[in-house]
């Protein structure tokens, strides 16, 4: 009759125990890690007079020369309107420089009809996409005639903000 380490088989057990409680600790991390939210990479800039917010956000500062990014502008009342002395525009521009704006509820990105309630904080919103322009000479598999570095920019009612943007080549 053979005797048995009974340690030796703990220890086996424990080590197999660990290894599982390990993996589950991996997958469960990464499945965690891998959402939308862990990176970033809106950028937002903001301005104001004595009567209006602007604010003008991008999804991301770098595009390819292939996509497009999301643009946002965003214009806040901070008085009521009848506390407002003088004419104001309610025209927005937004402007690019390396590309073009194509907006979402808009016919010209020169000129933007703003809409608000006359109440403190009533906001207007502008969705528009920044899309790089460049050439492509499909021959040679190459990208030219385009801007490393372009900005786009908002205006309104004497408030301008602007944004670098960073265009790349699609790998």
């Amino acid at each position: 009759m053979k005797t048995h380490n009974i340690f030796k088989f703990i220890h086996v057990d424990a080590c197999r125990l660990f290894i599982k409680q390990l993996t589950v600790i991996s997958l469960a991390l990464c499945f965690f890690a891998c959402g939308d939210q862990v990176i970033n990479t809106e950028k937002s800039t903001s301005d104001s007079n004595n009567e209006f917010k602007l604010t003008l956000t991008i999804s991301d500062e770098i595009v390819r020369l292939d996509d497009s990014i999301k643009l946002t502008a965003i214009i806040e009342r901070k008085v009521h309107k009848d506390s407002i002395a003088g004419y104001v525009s309610m025209k927005m521009i937004l402007d690019a420089v390396g590309g073009t704006i194509d907006g979402h509820s808009f016919s010209s990105a020169s000129n933007i009809t703003v809409a608000m309630d006359d109440a403190v904080e009533s906001k207007f919103q502008a969705l528009a996409f920044f899309l790089p322009k460049y050439s492509y000479n499909s021959s040679k598999n190459e990208y030219y005639s385009f801007m490393e570095k372009g900005h786009v920019s908002a205006s309104f009612d004497g408030i301008s903000v602007s944004i670098p943007i960073n265009m790349v080549e699609p790998r």
